[in-house]
């Protein structure tokens, strides 16, 4: 019984020991300079989880910015302060009678905003000893982003290029599109919003194939995840969370999931489909965030993974997976290449802006080339070759303009690039100066995409439109959307252009030029930030709910059937998506110990005969007994190979988590509005083959309008 308590009391030390602290890191584009760091002493205090809340959203809405003081000591600090758009302006205490500064206490500033603009800031504590701040790198956070739009509109759309016209056109409400990628035919369409990962064809797109349900995700986020699929589209990577997973296109079912990527601004997935990449963003300080990670298509285990001090901004493969460009953020501000055998760069430029992130990195398809986007007074638009860590050219945008779309054509021969100022080029990798150019009047560009052939780009933006330019002609087509347009793809075939609507491309300033103040007659009181991160799986301290995610077939903390129904209510069809693999474990321990016990048995009572231990007297002595030998012998090759069955059986299949029978597939029309809500009536998944229930109407297995309506109810 000791035994088992203190193999239970290590692995929940072990658990515990392994679990990650989950961290988002700002982007730091602040114009106006480089802040003086403050030099540091021993005596200084701390200032950690210094943010805004909300993020984002419309003026006349109160928003907090709340930091926390500590001191190693316990002193009390001479002042908090906040760097508000210029000003140092005095923070107050949360709770006025929290005086336990060594513990660590919470200081806020309530700001209502009454006209759009970028707002930003950072902390300051001193505690007559020494001074810190929090919030700031080189230069202040940026927050909240503020918008008109009420975002409640968003659409995923493929466009016909000949005829310009809409062949999909699929309402995501109030979730943003945080990723879309088509197939080299354009068949397929892989979409990532702020809580769902799809599927369609586009031959029959009314609905998509499948979708996966990311309950514990929240609409809003700056990080935003990203999805891509392979040349042939048998193959989808999406990042949502904390995951990256791995799909088959026949299900919404990951082949595997990793849980330690920590928010992802991209991924990445060889045309093959063979080999697969996050940017992820995280802590300078921390090792286990801010990664550049690499997969292989059969394990969850990355190959391996490299840590940057600044956030991974984007990532990309070359056709075959060897080669793998990326980019960093603040204080890197770097270019990379790798090659995918090493986690070692093969190209680490020196940084290339002075106090901003680069943006993009996109690769050729045979990764000889490669070409990035930043903001830079030096160069918007780099152009790189493998053999050399110094560009063969860089193109600076007139005003210096951010480039946060760019991408590249698979022949390294084209480069499309487009800034928040509304300029628009292509140019030819030959030279640093576009063969044609674009100028759209008060538009900041989120979204761009170049043809395979260069022969057209198209871009999308703040204007809600998706604008299609031909190389060489200056009139182009526009197709009007409901919000604004951030994610683009277009098919490698040229003859399908996808597109998705959000804000997340917005999120490292306020783009809309009308600055004109308003009367904020009613201010806007946003949910209590504890409640929302509660709704979210999240702690006061910004850690999900016992070190668990909403999903895990577990209820606790503060989950409940309202924010975490499909672990917490007993009658979900869907309860429990992913439970944790741990079947077996406790009897593979118990045989395991027998074992050993019966080899240790064996040892004792043979020393003991053969040695007399038990010092008897000579004619007292025995012999060796076969059979007491024998029976000990079998009793350890038996635990030897129920020991072995248990660890067979203890193997994880694909991941630390295992899909469970029941998911729930959630494609009517209140979930295409952003609302998680459950299709009524389903039948058992085994019907059929276990193929009743995928979403997909497959009549070669029997499925009917009568046998299947789940599925087949369209025809």
């Amino acid at each position: 019984m000791k035994i088992k308590r203190l193999l239970i009391y290590f692995f929940v030390l072990f658990l515990l020991l392994n679990i990650a602290r989950f961290t988002l890191a700002e982007d730091k584009s602040a114009p106006g300079g480089i802040i003086p760091k403050l030099q540091k002493t021993a005596n200084d205090p701390e200032l950690i989880e210094g943010h805004v809340y909300p993020n984002w959203g419309p003026v006349c809405q109160r928003y907090t910015y709340s930091v926390i003081y500590r001191d190693k000591e316990g002193r009390k600090p001479q002042y908090v302060k906040i760097y508000f758009n210029g000003k140092m302006i005095d923070m107050v205490k949360n709770n006025p009678n929290d005086d336990d500064y060594q513990k660590g206490v919470k200081y806020i500033y309530k700001y209502v905003p009454n006209k759009l603009g970028s707002n930003f800031y950072y902390f300051e504590a001193a505690n007559g000893l020494g001074k810190t701040r929090d919030a700031i790198i080189d230069s202040p956070d940026n927050g909240p982003v503020l918008f008109k739009s009420a975002f409640n509109k968003n659409q995923i759309v493929v466009v016909d290029k000949q005829t310009g016209k809409k062949i999909l056109d699929y309402p995501t409400g109030k979730e943003w599109v945080g990723g879309i990628a088509l197939s080299d035919d354009g068949r397929y369409l892989a979409a990532k919003t702020s809580k769902h990962i799809y599927l369609f064809d586009t031959n029959s797109p009314k609905e998509p194939l499948w979708n996966f349900n990311c309950e514990q995700c929240r609409i809003g986020d700056d990080v935003k995840g990203g999805i891509a699929i392979s040349g042939s589209g048998s193959k989808i990577i999406a990042a949502f969370t904390e995951r990256v997973a791995l799909f088959d296109k026949s299900s919404n079912k990951p082949i595997w999931m990793y849980d330690k990527a920590g928010g992802s601004y991209n991924v990445a997935i060889a045309k093959n489909g063979k080999y697969m990449a996050a940017a992820t963003a995280g802590e300078e300080s921390n090792v286990n965030s801010n990664l550049l990670i690499l997969w292989s298509e059969k394990s969850e285990k990355p190959l391996w993974q490299y840590h940057s001090s600044g956030n991974f901004h984007d990532v990309s493969l070359s056709d075959n997976g060897d080669y793998i460009a990326g980019s960093t953020g603040c204080p890197d501000r770097r270019a990379y290449l790798f090659y995918k055998n090493s986690n070692i760069p093969v190209i680490k430029t020196d940084p290339l802006t002075r106090d901003s992130p680069v943006h993009r990195a996109k690769i050729s398809s045979d990764g000889s080339s490669f070409a990035v986007g930043s903001e830079s007074d030096a160069g918007a638009v780099f152009f790189f070759r493998k053999n050399s860590k110094e560009p063969i050219w860089k193109f600076p945008v007139p005003q210096g303009s951010s480039v946060r779309a760019l991408n590249f054509t698979p022949s390294g021969k084209y480069i499309g690039a487009a800034t928040f100022g509304g300029q628009v080029f292509i140019f030819d990798s030959s030279s640093s100066q576009p063969i044609s150019s674009w100028s759209l009047n008060n538009v900041a560009i989120g979204g761009i995409d170049i043809a395979d052939d260069g022969s057209y780009i198209t871009i999308g933006g703040t204007d809600k439109k998706l604008h299609i330019f031909e190389k060489g002609l200056q009139i182009g087509k526009e197709i009007l959307f409901n919000e604004y347009v951030e994610e683009i793809d277009i098919s490698a075939n040229g003859k399908y252009i996808a597109a998705g609507t959000g804000g997340s491309v917005y999120f490292f300033e306020t783009f809309d030029k009308d600055s004109t103040p308003v009367s904020c007659t009613n201010i806007i009181e946003p949910k209590a930030e504890e409640e929302e991160m509660a709704q979210a799986g999240f702690n006061g301290n910004d850690e999900q709910a016992n070190s668990s995610l909403c999903g895990d077939g577990t209820c606790e903390g503060p989950e409940t059937i309202d924010n975490c129904r499909q672990d917490c209510d007993p009658n979900y069809e869907g309860r429990g998506i992913f439970v944790k693999s741990t079947q077996f474990k406790l009897p593979g321990m118990l045989t395991g110990f027998a074992f050993l016990g019966s080899i240790l048995a064996l040892g004792v009572y043979y020393a003991t005969v053969k040695f007399n231990l038990l010092r008897r007297r000579p004619e007292d002595l025995k012999k060796l007994n076969k059979r007491i030998l024998m029976t000990i012998c079998i009793t350890a090759v038996l635990f030897l190979i129920l020991t072995l069955v248990f660890m067979f059986l203890n193997k994880p299949k694909s991941s630390q988590y295992e899909p469970r029978e029941k998911t729930p597939l959630n494609t009517d029309q209140d979930n295409r509005s952003g609302e998680a809500t459950d299709k009524e009536n389903r039948k058992n998944l085994n019907e059929k083959q276990g193929v009743c229930g995928n979403d997909i109407c497959e009549p070669g297995l029997g499925e009917s309008r009568e046998s299947c309506s789940q599925d087949c109810s369209a025809q």
